[in-house]
Parts: structure tokens; C-alpha cells; sequence
């Protein structure tokens, strides 16, 4: 049986002024988030206490799409997400290829300015 989760978290740096925020997706495979604290398919305000006072806003969702989703509706001029994938022969989480907003839509960042249909010889 596969099994994929779709972690969101999004925390604020409250050592400037401006409050910035960093968005992060863990694409969990084949294993459970060892915390069950975020809600499923959803952004909530993360509970007051939970891994650190950084934390913001948090949530499981089924697919990246859903994710992606929750991210745009709640920060619309967010530019770049963080990602790490968490499967079940991993020790630790793996930093992978961060996604930024190119032309409204999520993208790897190493496929920017890249053709969206190589065509077949270039595939």
C-alpha cells in the first residue's frame, strides 16, 4: 500500500521587523509525519506551543496540488516554498529542489525559463 501525505508548514521569522515567512512542503512517502498535530486538507493557526513559537499556520493535505492550493489562498504573493521529501528508507528529511511562482504557476526552480513541452526528441 503507497501512502503519501503533504505536510505545509509556514513560519514567521520574528527577528525582522517585517515579519517575513518561510514556507515549507515535506512530501512524506510511505511513512506517517511523526507528529499528528496539523489538521487534513486545511491551514489552521498552528496550536500555541507546538515545536516552536515560529510556527504559524500548518496542515496535511492528500496531494501537492491541495497543498499548493491552501498556500496560494493563503499567502497569494508567496514566491518560493521550501521542499523535502520523508520516505520510509530515509533517516532524515531530504532538502529537494525548491518550488518558485513562475508566470501564476508553481514550478521546480531548476525547470525555470524551461519549455513547458520539450517535445518528443528532447524528453
Amino acid at each position: 500500500m503507497s501512502y503519501e501525505t503533504f505536510r505545509v508548514e509556514i513560519t514567521r521569522d520574528e527577528t525582522r521587523a517585517e515579519g517575513a515567512v518561510t514556507i515549507e512542503v515535506t512530501a512524506y512517502f510511505d511513512r506517517l509525519p511523526e507528529t499528528d498535530v496539523p489538521t487534513r486538507g486545511m491551514l489552521t493557526r498552528a496550536a500555541k506551543g507546538v515545536w516552536n513559537s515560529r510556527l504559524q499556520f500548518t496542515g496535511d493535505f492528500a496531494t501537492l496540488s491541495e497543498a499548493l492550493a491552501a498556500i496560494d489562498a493563503a499567502y497569494p504573493d508567496a514566491v518560493r516554498i521550501r521542499c523535502y521529501e520523508y520516505t520510509v528508507d530515509d533517516e532524515f528529511a531530504r532538502e529537494v529542489a525548491p518550488l518558485v511562482k513562475s508566470t501564476g504557476k508553481w514550478r521546480p526552480a531548476d525547470n525555470i525559463g524551461a519549455r513547458e513541452d520539450p517535445g518528443p526528441g528532447n524528453r
